[in-house]
């Protein structure tokens, strides 16, 4: 094996280094140097740290490169991005009561002008996310429901998908790398086909905006 194939071998292996590097924020030499133990050891002899250098610079992008070009395009085509805050999220532990009582809480809330509310049921618990004023209603129709755990002054940030994020692989990766990137904690993801929703603390909505609007001002 030649310089060049083990550090391609070693790059791809590492894709989360590979993106830092098409980024332009690791230091090449640094880099030759903490991985020329492993270079030498797939080529059988001491690598020198210019040839690892070398290879670094002529290797090419991986499929998180290709991700990124292509979730850029994406996020041109974003039609909106919708903010809701005063949100709470309730999970309640599965039982055989709980369908009825989500229908009476759907049944209800549905005709309450302007109330945000959905649910995600796992194999264990289920979560209900609402506006925050409607908590009293759902505490009356779920005391006889176990409930796991509660969380309050909370945000909803739904961004509206083109049709063809489903075909992108890796296009939640990168809204969630930006997210992440910006020491952000999100406490639930909620999706369907074409929607994608984060929610996040309310401390924490102007920043997560920000960071998606721009995101979708620099693709342009």
């Amino acid at each position: 094996m030649t310089v060049r194939e083990s550090v391609d071998e070693i790059l791809k292996s590492k894709p989360y280094l590979e993106e830092s590097l098409d980024d332009g924020l690791i230091n090449l030499t640094a880099l030759a140097r903490s991985i020329a133990p492993e270079v030498s050891r797939l080529i059988g002899k001491a690598a020198a740290t210019g040839a690892i250098v070398m290879a670094i610079q002529r290797h090419r992008p991986g499929k998180l490169a290709a991700i990124k070009i292509s979730s850029g395009k994406l996020l041109r085509n974003l039609s909106n991005i919708i903010v809701r805050s005063g949100i709470a999220a309730h999970t309640y532990e599965n039982s055989a009561s709980l369908p009825v009582r989500l229908a009476e809480v759907s049944a209800l809330f549905s005709k309450m002008k302007g109330l945000f509310y959905t649910f995600s049921q796992g194999v264990f618990e289920t979560t209900i996310i609402l506006n925050q004023a409607a908590g009293a209603e759902l505490g009356t129709i779920m005391k006889k429901e176990r409930q796991l755990a509660a969380a309050e002054n909370l945000a909803c940030i739904t961004l509206y998908l083109p049709d063809e994020n489903t075909e992108i692989a890796g296009y939640y990766y990168f809204i969630l790398k930006m997210i992440a990137w910006e020491g952000i904690n999100i406490t639930e993801i909620l999706s369907t086909t074409n929607e994608f929703s984060i929610i996040l603390a309310e401390e924490d909505v102007d920043k997560a905006f920000s960071t998606l609007k721009n995101a979708r001002l620099k693709a342009r």
